[in-house]
């Protein structure tokens, strides 16, 4: 029986860096990714601070 313990030792093994090396490659990948996204404007946007009403006064619940 040792003999079928190591080989499903090796074949978790085996798997277990397999997973590994993929999460690795999946971080890689999504680190490229964000490193090629525009950054965001840097000036103020309009209807930036869209939350507040437009006539500038408190908000009131209806």
């Amino acid at each position: 029986m040792p003999l079928a313990a190591s080989g499903t030792t090796s074949l978790m093994l085996i798997v277990g860096v397999v997973i590994v090396v993929g999460l690795l490659a999946l971080f890689w990948f999504g680190r490229r990714q964000v490193t090629r996204r525009p950054n965001p404007p840097q000036e103020p946007q309009p209807r930036a601070d869209s939350w507040e009403e437009p006539h500038g006064g408190p908000l009131q619940s209806r």
